[in-house]
């Protein structure tokens, strides 16, 4: 996919995740923010030329080059990125129940990956 499918399909899927409402979707609404910064940080690594077209990072723990490697304008968005992974596996693989901050968490982390964009 190219920069610009990727930031189309993250922003269709943040179009749906705001059509659900925390703390009854919070599982939803994590796991769809993580597919969203999916799409907007293979966005940014293509265009900062860190991955070809051809090639996908699922998320910051599986990316080959670490966030401290990244040019320095992706590392802030890929802090995001990787908090995002961390509330996945906490909220949505994990035993952790909603929480009050959840909510500005995930807004706050997808804002990040967004504006970069």
């Amino acid at each position: 996919m190219t920069p610009d499918e990727h930031v189309a399909k993250a922003e269709r899927i943040i179009t749906s995740l705001r059509k659900l409402a925390f703390p009854d979707d919070y599982l939803a609404i994590v796991d769809g923010a993580m597919i969203a910064g999916y799409h907007l940080g293979n966005a940014l690594l293509h265009r900062h030329g860190v991955l070809p077209v051809t090639a996908h990072a699922n998320s910051p723990s599986l990316l080959e080059t670490p966030v401290a490697a990244l040019p320095a304008s992706l590392q802030p968005v890929f802090h995001a990125f990787a908090e995002l992974e961390r509330l996945r596996s906490e909220y949505v693989r994990g035993p952790s129940d909603y929480g009050a901050e959840l909510s500005g968490a995930v807004w706050k982390h997808l804002e990040v990956m967004r504006r970069a964009n």
